[in-house]
């Protein structure tokens, strides 16, 4: 399909086509278009072949783009399970490592609660101790005042005059001494 018949110009020769036999009836328009007749032909030969090569390395092209982008793919794919993999990996450490922490925390509160719990047992019963101690010292001291308060009746009854009922001169604390019958007074009692 590729057709220069509308570039030749009309020549007035007679019969048709003598031009090309006779010598005379070629002019030099008709040379010019010849050469460029034959350079347009060679030109469209030309550029015929250069597409030609070109669809073939097209074809060869387009075989080693697909070549290429599967074996891109085929990477790809490769480096995506290998990402998933880690983070698999890497979040079932993390879970393994919250358990072990969680474990651990667990195991320290119930130790600590151990710990507390026996503290206030031991306290509790410090105190309870410490409590009795000071009620057998109140008791104590108790029995020691009555006893005390006795022998100084008892001798205030001995040592009363006559007629005197209620009029009991005693000397001052300083002056207090024990005697065989009564005990000394405890320092809590001459200091109240």
């Amino acid at each position: 399909g590729f057709s220069l018949a509308h570039l030749v110009p009309k020549v007035d020769c007679w019969p048709p086509g003598a031009f090309k036999q006779s010598m005379g009836c070629v002019t030099a328009r008709q040379i010019v278009i010849d050469k460029e007749l034959y350079s347009l032909r060679e030109t469209a030969a030309a550029s015929k072949l250069s597409t030609e090569d070109l669809n073939k390395q097209k074809g060869a092209n387009v075989k080693v783009i697909a070549e290429v982008q599967t074996k891109q793919r085929d990477e790809i794919r490769v480096l995506h399970d290998r990402i998933t993999q880690m983070v698999q990996d890497t979040s079932e450490e993390q879970r393994r490592v919250q358990e072990s922490q969680s474990d651990e925390i667990r195991v320290m509160h119930e130790k600590q609660s151990k710990e507390v719990r026996k503290m206030q047992e031991d306290h509790h019963s410090s105190l309870s101790e410490e409590l009795m101690r000071h009620v057998d010292e109140v008791r104590r001291m108790q029995v020691e005042h009555r006893n005390t308060l006795r022998s100084l009746q008892m001798e205030m009854r001995f040592s009363a005059t006559p007629g005197r009922c209620c009029a009991v001169s005693m000397a001052p604390k300083e002056m207090i001494a024990p005697t065989m019958s009564s005990p000394a007074l405890p320092e809590k009692a001459l200091k109240a």
